[in-house]
């Protein structure tokens, strides 16, 4: 079953894919580009790309790596989840 089939069939109001499309969003303001971030994250670029494309769901670690490597608090990433 596909993520966007569980967000709909259970009611969620977020998923991976939303959690993807957040860091690209931040990514794109902060202007660098995915190697750059995957690289300041040390998270594999391959890793990074799934998850912006939110086809992998990313470890608690993995997402807090990529926050920091985004420069930006949990909460400047979260807000966006909580202002809905």
């Amino acid at each position: 079953m596909s993520i966007v089939n569980l967000k709909a069939e259970f009611g969620m109001k977020y998923d991976s894919s939303d959690i993807g499309r957040n860091i690209t969003k931040f990514r794109k303001l902060k202007k660098i580009t995915r190697n750059k971030l995957a690289y300041k994250a040390c998270v594999d670029g391959t890793v990074l790309m799934r998850i912006e494309r939110g086809e992998n769901s990313p470890t608690l670690d993995t997402l807090l790596k990529i926050i920091d490597g985004l420069g930006v608090s949990l909460a400047k990433f979260f807000r966006d989840f909580t202002e809905h």
